[in-house]
């Protein structure tokens, strides 16, 4: 009776430990991006009691109590190890350790690809995109990072026999953005033609060296004169602590490989900037430096932080966003930027379908005879839910009225405006409240093929 008794005390010291260690082993940092919760009010500012108070205290026990990171590791070297297997959601463990983003699966598997209107449409918006830069005087390049996956898929554990698709949603792309000559700095490519891995083993990203080329592939593309930095002196060190490695082991993951270029750095933070990963970042180049390549707006994702030293080198002044969706019209005339940037992840181009850069819709010249259809098309307007200045016309056109190359233009008071395709069938439009005609409004979609628009509804506001 005695050992169990024992055995007993031992399970409930275990199991308190975490919570009885708080008092002098709390957990202070975590390495997932955010900030850890505080110690929960009993009571709200008002006065009343806090409804949500043991939800709270729930919360911040799961992140602070003692030994967490330790636990978490042990934990995940154990299921890696024995089972080959991850215990993150978020993180992909393959093979020779190789670690993925969770997020890049589908699309290495091809499960859900795009439809070839869903492509048309991406393109078709970016198209809307480099129009409105280069009409407001400003040059325009798209980059696109691979998925880690998408180019070192032979580290991935067991899913080969579940790839429905070995074509990417990039490869399609790629031809459609050249259709439209939306200016393209061709990543994919590359890196693809490259024998030597540029992405790190246990990190989403490109390794220093694979940043230093996309940097100089954006600047030949936009055909500025840039430092290459293929002279610059550079190094290795077993230092690189990747986000996934922290994702997965906390902090005390085995650290990898990685190229230091010793650049040196021309340019002045402008606005208080904690860290590469910040939402908004200012910079301006030192007297008699860079290349003169102007101001330069960048909308950008956790690929460009390795690229904002090196870009950043390079013009007079920069602004560096990760705003979504894309203040783009309200920016551009506020910091009238000689040059801009689109940058996002292979995994996150369904944003431009989903969450369009904001930006007012570009007049489209239509026929004066132009056939009236009968169909389901819906028309709605409404101020624009990220920003007040705007008014957003949008719906739903008839599917049976679409093919994968139709575009879909609306009409205001007898002006017309080119759209953004939303999803596979839906619309858009942007228009300044300050620049709407008055009351009454007539609203009119059309679809255009080729050169033929139809009107597919009509509705008076």
């Amino acid at each position: 009776m005695k050992k169990y008794l024992i055995f007993m005390i031992a399970c409930v010291a275990v199991c308190l430990l975490p919570f009885a260690g708080m008092t002098v082993w709390p957990t202070t940092v975590s390495t997932e991006n955010k900030a850890m919760s505080e110690f929960p009010k009993l009571k709200e500012a008002e006065g009343g009691l806090n409804p949500n108070y043991f939800k709270e205290l729930e919360e911040y026990f799961n992140e602070h109590f003692a030994f967490r990171n330790e636990l978490v590791y042990t934990d995940a070297k154990i299921q890696t190890t024995v089972f080959g297997v991850s215990n993150v959601d978020t993180v992909t463990y393959g093979k020779d350790g190789w670690l993925y983003y969770s997020s890049t699966l589908d699309d290495y598997l091809g499960t859900h690809k795009m439809s070839e209107r869903q492509v048309y449409n991406l393109a078709h918006n970016l198209s809307l995109v480099h129009q409105y830069v280069e009409q407001n005087g400003s040059d325009f390049v798209m980059a696109i990072p691979p998925n880690k996956n998408t180019l070192y898929g032979e580290h991935m554990p067991y899913y080969d026999s579940y790839i429905v698709d070995k074509e990417h949603n990039v490869d399609v792309l790629a031809p459609k953005l050249q259709k439209f000559g939306v200016p393209y700095a061709d990543l994919l490519s590359m890196f693809r033609s490259e024998d030597e891995v540029l992405y790190l083993k246990r990190d989403s990203h490109w390794n220093g060296k694979g940043a230093v080329m996309a940097y100089n592939c954006l600047m030949d593309k936009l055909g500025y004169a840039h430092n290459d930095y293929e002279d610059c002196a550079v190094s290795r060190s077993k230092d690189e602590n990747g986000d996934l490695n922290r994702m997965l082991y906390t902090f005390y993951g085995e650290k990898e490989l990685n190229y230091k270029y010793e650049i040196a750095q021309e340019f002045d933070y402008a606005n208080d900037v904690k860290s590469v990963e910040d939402v908004w970042i200012e910079t301006e180049l030192h007297a008699g430096k860079g290349a003169g390549n102007g101001k330069l707006l960048m909308f950008r994702d956790s690929f460009a932080n390795t690229l904002i030293p090196l870009i950043a080198n390079q013009f007079e002044k920069a602004w560096f966003t990760k705003e979504v969706p894309y203040g783009l019209e309200s920016l551009m005339e506020q910091y009238a930027p000689d040059t801009v940037i689109f940058e996002k992840v292979e995994r996150n181009l369904p944003e431009y379908i989903k969450t369009p850069p904001i930006i007012s819709a570009i007049e489209e010249q239509v026929p004066q005879a132009v056939e009236s259809l009968e169909t389901d098309t819906t028309i709605t307007m409404e101020s624009l839910e990220y920003d007040a200045g705007y008014y957003k016309i949008s719906g739903s056109v008839e599917e049976a009225f679409l093919e994968d190359e139709t575009d879909i233009v609306v009409g205001i008071n007898g002006s017309y405006y080119k759209a953004y395709h939303i999803g596979a069938n839906d619309y858009e439009v942007y228009i300044k409240k300050e620049n709407l005609p008055t009351y009454p409004i007539e609203l009119t979609v059309l679809v255009k093929d080729q050169k033929t628009y139809r009107v597919v509804q009509t509705k008076q506001i």
